[in-house]
């Protein structure tokens, strides 16, 4: 084996940097290491295209399952309220603005006209019906929070088409709202919910970047730096307290100071932004990826829980902190929220999700959420409809928010970056108009093997840039063949810069050891007194799937309002265990598991049929059951274990529904 740093050839570098000092020439954040590329230009392939498939054949392609606000206009006309007693005036406009935004990304992915337009009759209907003064949204709302999640739509919309009407409304709306005397970052007199008013800095600031209009950056830092309209200001970001907010908020509200870094180069924002992650991260994030919330943030216990939505959004604000410092932590971060925690929290076919979910849930039922909030309600169930409605909404979002942001481009002109892994292609337009499309063949994340094929016309030099992941101790690189180790540069990426020809083939190799992890217990993370231990490889956890007793739950709740899926293939679930799951990993420190990995096409998330397992061995535990028969139990710290030793297979936790992902230990 080479070690390449000691052998460059004339051909092509490879090695931290590439040294070149020609930028890109782009409309992006001035101060961003990395920007967006097209929507459109983003194929999904292998397992990801088949989860987008099950996506458009399941919820997302079928509004009438989800009920009420979804079978209806969305944003192509008024919406009624379908009830006076529940719920805030703006929410049927803010959950239908997380649908339009994700169904209308999965449409570009898929290339599904359908899909398509219907997110853009709510874009032109929203465009037309601007006022004389170019306010958009609906008229008399006086919550601006809904037009904040409804931009993303539009920003797609515009990535994928050009539509120039977008950037202009968007001007003249933000403009509106400076010339009003509008302050969406002080909070007027008895006016509670309108603290996430100042989430429209975010499509502030990009239609900044479209524009040039510079009254839009000073607007939106003014109003950032009044904080008092908004719970995460910098006085709550810097303080040594705790984070204790509605989680949602915290994950979208988190990201504002890296978009200020972003367009204004200021450290005093990166540094808040930073540790607004760090905090979150030691006080309250959960073994799949996503910080608990339900609805406030809830600290790190195995039992604790998180909304459906906060995958969404969580990953969501990362993918800006990735762009902005160009540090691999936050993709590393972004791909094990979405390859574990979205799909754990939807059924395998996409036709029914869960507002709540654990890392560790022994049972779904119509009353078996074990949370204090709503305890002993509908809550953890997998059904299509849900009491509150944003989180079926907001579901749609999070794999083709990933896919989109998958490949990047880089600071130097021409620079293609593999970002975030998957199987995909890209098309990818160098600086004079030819065109590279490579393709990403890989099983990944469950494969340690990535081949990038590169097809183009005629031979081009540019720079190519990959990450190599935190979790990874060693990669290789091989060039149409021959291997080099990659040294990654202090943020964990690595560029060649080469001139690569058609037919050309990059093979990255990732150490994938199976880890055992202890989880550490109360609020400190870096405990050396854990609670439990889980399964990793790379950004997979590996969860025990509790054989399941499902069956259709027709049952009426008062707190659903008569929402009721409109479609006789979409049911409400209940799923109870109908086997053992009261086990203990019997490990000795010298242990380690068995992978059983085959190569297979089959999808990684079907448990009857995943190929890929992991066999450890594990020991039963005395009197650990459920919590009055119907409620998850917290891990055991003292207990006696019965029988003797046996082993049992995990899977990857997105292909579970019941499961148990952190095992106690004595």
């Amino acid at each position: 084996m080479k070690r390449f740093f000691l052998i460059v050839s004339a051909a092509f570098v490879l090695a931290a940097c590439s040294g070149n000092d020609q930028k890109r020439n782009q409309d992006v954040a001035p101060y961003a290491v990395f920007a967006e590329g097209k929507l459109g230009d983003v194929t999904p392939k292998g397992w990801i295209a088949e989860f987008l498939e099950r996506q458009l054949s399941g919820m997302t392609g079928h509004p009438e399952a989800l009920s009420y606000p979804y079978n209806s206009c969305l944003w192509a006309g008024t919406l009624d309220r379908n009830t006076d007693s529940y719920g805030s005036d703006w929410w049927r406009y803010e959950q239908t603005a997380y649908y339009t935004d994700g169904l209308l990304r999965l449409g570009y992915l898929l290339d599904n006209d359908e899909l398509i337009g219907v997110g853009r009759a709510g874009i032109d209907y929203t465009l037309d019906n601007a006022s004389a003064d170019g306010e958009l949204g609906q008229p008399g709302l006086q919550y601006r929070w809904p037009l904040a999640v409804f931009f993303r739509a539009m920003q797609a919309e515009y990535e994928a088409t050009g539509d120039g009407r977008i950037i202009d409304a968007l001007e003249k709306h933000y403009i509106h709202t400076i010339e009003s005397g509008e302050h969406i970052g002080v909070l007027p007199e008895g006016m509670k919910w309108r603290w996430r008013n100042i989430m429209g800095i975010e499509g502030m600031l990009w239609t900044y970047s479209m524009t040039g209009n510079s009254d839009l950056l000073d607007y939106a830092v003014a109003e950032w730096e009044a904080g008092s309209a908004f719970e995460l200001n910098m006085d709550e970001i810097m303080s040594d307290r705790s984070p204790y907010m509605h989680g949602v908020t915290y994950c979208e509200e988190m990201k504002l100071p890296m978009l200020l870094y972003a367009y204004t180069g200021e450290q005093k924002y990166l540094d808040a932004a930073v540790r607004a992650d760090e905090k979150l991260l030691r006080h309250h994030l959960l073994p799949d990826g996503v910080p608990s919330s339900n609805e406030h943030l809830d600290g790190n216990d195995p039992l604790t829980s998180h909304e459906t939505c906060d995958i969404t959004d969580y990953t969501w604000s990362l993918g800006y902190y990735l762009m902005t410092t160009g540090d691999a932590v936050y993709a590393d971060a972004i791909e094990k929220a979405v390859f574990n925690a979205g799909p754990g929290a939807v059924t395998k076919d996409f036709k029914a999700l869960q507002y709540f979910s654990s890392v560790n849930q022994f049972i779904a039922t119509g009353d078996s959420d074990h949370n204090e909030f709503k305890k002993g309600s509908t809550w953890m169930a997998y059904r299509p409809t849900h009491e509150t409605e944003c989180c079926a909404g907001n579901v749609h979002r999070f794999m083709p928010n990933y896919v989109s942001r998958m490949w990047l481009e880089g600071e130097t002109e021409g620079e293609l970056v593999a970002a975030m892994y998957g199987p995909s292609e890209v098309r990818h337009e160098l600086p004079g108009g030819n065109i590279v499309t490579v393709t990403e063949d890989t099983a990944y994340p469950f494969g340690n093997e990535i081949r990038f094929v590169f097809s183009m016309d005629k031979s081009a030099r540019f720079p190519f840039t990959f990450r190599v992941p935190s979790w990874c101790d060693y990669a290789e690189i091989r060039i149409n063949g021959s291997g080099y180790d990659v040294i990654p540069d202090e943020k964990g990426f690595s560029t060649i810069e080469r001139r690569f020809r058609d037919g050309d083939v990059l093979t990255l190799v990732l150490d994938m050891p199976v880890e055992v992890k202890g989880w550490p217990e109360g609020a400190d993370p870096h405990s050396d007194e854990y609670v439990g231990s889980y399964i990793q490889r790379g950004p997979v956890l590996y969860s025990y799937a509790i054989p399941a007793e499902w069956s259709e739950d027709d049952k009426v709740y008062a707190n659903m309002h008569g929402k009721v899926p409109e479609n006789p293939e979409f049911k409400c679930w209940s799923i109870l265990p109908a086997g053992a799951w009261n086990y203990s990993l019997a490990l000795t420190d010298e242990d380690v598991p068995e992978a059983v990995f085959e190569e297979s096409s089959l999808y990684p998330f079907d448990l009857d049929t995943t190929p890929y397992r992991i066999s450890v061995p594990v020991v039963p535990v005395a009197g650990w059951e459920l919590e009055e028969g119907r409620f998850t139990p917290v891990l055991p710290s003292d207990f006696e274990v019965l029988d003797d030793v046996l082993a049992i297979d995990l899977v990857p936790y997105g292909a579970t529904t019941l499961r148990l992902t952190v095992f106690p230990i004595k």
